[in-house]
């Protein structure tokens, strides 16, 4: 009897990978199979390590372009084989046979890149957080090809629209990179043009005046470009108020990425997440 294709459902948040140099599909399924063939162990925090599972290559394009690449990313305690404790009896516990191999508290969760567009989506549902996965990955591309990539979570729309549209900013504080590929004009397209131009490893910008900062929200004012950029290519901290009489508060986009609800079903995942990214970033 044939297996039932059960409904998958749930939240995806999406991570934008961008080379600031050689800004192609190839050059970005270069890096997953170099990240496959080295599998860099990376140390996530002082009791977490990360490395690969899995990496699968879908079906390729006359380009020979995988259209997604499938990533199983594994999390993990690296144990010590001398800090064994017997709790009960209060005492350390010496193990005969020791694997240095085996670790605990193992975690995985499933990644899916599309290097058409340069952008990854990762399982919100999973244990392994937004901030390991970008840990991860902006150490293991650093790992094989250093200071050529630069990797941010993309923002809630909502927000950065909040802050665009907010009565007044006192304070605003942006961490960018310029953007990839460039489809702005006027202005924004001439201060991204110059930030490429510059090439910085990163790009910090801070402000403030209590009176309120002078915001205009067209496309030629600095903090609109600013803010714009950093929806797919950094974060914003900015202190706002919403109308005249409201409280100031201050927002920080990187609690709030950008995540979406799947549903489909099962053996239908890999091509609807293709088609749902493209259909969403395929002009960024």
């Amino acid at each position: 009897m044939e297996k039932k294709d059960k409904i998958t459902r749930g939240k995806w948040y999406v991570i934008n990978i961008k080379a600031r140099e050689e800004q192609t599909p190839e050059h970005y399924v270069q890096l997953f199979e170099e990240l496959k063939d080295v599998d860099p162990l990376i140390t996530i925090n002082s009791s977490k390590s990360a490395s690969l599972q899995q990496v699968n290559f879908g079906p390729r394009t006359e380009r020979n372009i995988p259209q997604w690449i499938e990533i199983v990313l594994m999390t993990y305690t690296i144990l010590d084989e001398d800090s064994f404790y017997n709790k009960r009896k209060k005492e350390d516990v010496m193990l005969d046979s020791w694997n240095p191999d085996w670790v605990a508290n193992k975690h995985e969760v499933q990644l899916i890149f599309v290097p058409k567009i340069h952008i990854l989506a990762m399982r919100k549902t999973s244990k392994v957080s937004l901030n390991t996965v970008l840990n991860y990955l902006s150490s293991a591309a650093e790992y094989v090809e250093p200071n050529v990539f630069d990797i941010t979570s993309i923002k809630d729309k909502g927000v950065i629209s909040r802050i665009q549209n907010a009565h007044s900013i006192t304070k605003i504080e942006a961490k960018i990179s310029f953007s990839n590929p460039t489809h702005t004009k006027g202005f924004q397209g001439l201060f991204d043009k110059k930030f490429k131009e510059m090439n910085p490893s990163n790009f910090e910008l801070k402000a403030e005046n209590k009176n309120g900062l002078s915001y205009s929200n067209d496309d030629d004012g600095l903090l609109n470009t600013i803010v714009n950029l950093s929806e797919h290519n950094g974060s914003i901290k900015a202190r706002i108020k919403d109308q005249e009489d409201s409280k100031y508060e201050t927002i920080n986009t990187n609690h709030h990425p950008a995540e979406y609800q799947i549903v489909c079903r099962g053996r239908e995942l890999l091509s609807y997440l293709y088609n749902f990214l493209i259909g969403n970033y395929g002009e960024n």
